[in-house]
């Protein structure tokens, strides 16, 4: 997955027992998130049995009966290492012993299956143009964009979609947002490993059609890109998604060409000129 702006939406008074979904939440964060969660947890978990450690003196073989004793203890437990060193003296000390070895192997199995998910999630390299533009093809205004794969594979049966999102007012008077497609010059490829552009026709049948930079600004319209394909060295589906303002439409402006081909047939792609317009 790809996501190259946000669209951000924010929902108030949600019942906590609806909106928790723990799994999704830790797959969809960062590693940087993910790893700090584990590591206070860890050291939660292990306080707590530190403390019930330390709170009986006498039930650890060898120790000097301090905190930080009971807690490294703790450690070499839940992470089932066993020096030697260390070991329990009484019967509330074995069955600490016995209760938090079965939730370290819990633990590990649960970080493994949740690190191994986010390691082997794929995900596409698909960039965007930071701007769309609006020129003529064919003799017909037209709205462009292009995206490029980032990566070296190949993105088998990809498949693009445009729509727009406008405010319609009913008889009414009731104010609603819409999504409309923006039908595609071409929407979907054999082999996506290059760069595309990516056009919609404004004829009559368009949503845009009779579209101004005044009226646009009017409007305040947002355009919502969707890339769909299988990963051609995984196998598996992936997507890419993007997110074009009003603002970000250039009129009267085309991109400039980042394809040359080389005389032996193969085809150079230069990155510099990607989001370039003239």
């Amino acid at each position: 997955m790809s996501e190259s702006m946000p669209f951000k939406i924010i929902k108030k008074n949600v019942p906590l027992s609806k909106s928790r979904d723990i799994y999704h939440d830790l797959l969809a964060m960062s590693w940087s998130k993910t790893f700090l969660i584990f590591i206070l947890f860890f050291l939660l978990i292990n306080s707590v049995f530190a403390t019930l450690y330390w709170l009986n003196p006498g039930s650890l073989i060898n120790s000097d009966n301090s905190w930080s004793t009971a807690f490294f203890f703790s450690v070499q437990t839940l992470g089932t290492i066993g020096y030697g060193y260390l070991a329990p003296a009484s019967t509330f000390a074995n069955v600490l012993v016995t209760i938090q070895a079965f939730l370290g192997l819990i633990i590990i199995a649960i970080l493994t299956g949740i690190f191994f998910a986010k390691f082997s999630r794929p995900k596409a390299k698909i960039e965007f143009t930071t701007s769309m533009t609006m020129s003529s093809y064919n003799g017909v205004p037209a709205l462009m964009f292009r995206m490029v794969n980032i990566r070296k594979n190949q993105i088998i049966d990809a498949t693009m979609s445009l729509n727009i999102l406008l405010e319609e007012k009913t008889i009414e008077g009731q104010s609603l947002r819409r999504f409309t497609e923006l039908k595609l010059v071409r929407s979907s490829v054999p082999m996506f490993s290059m760069s595309m552009t990516l056009m919609h026709v404004i004829d009559k049948e368009s949503p845009m059609f009779e579209f101004d930079s005044r009226k646009c600004e009017l409007k305040k319209p947002e355009f919502f890109v969707a890339m769909v394909g299988t990963d051609g060295t995984f196998g598996q589906t992936i997507h890419a998604t993007h997110i074009y303002r009003f603002s970000d439409i250039q009129w009267g402006k085309t991109f400039k060409d980042m394809v040359t081909v080389m005389p032996d047939g193969s085809r150079e792609i230069d990155y510099a000129n990607f989001h370039f317009t003239v």
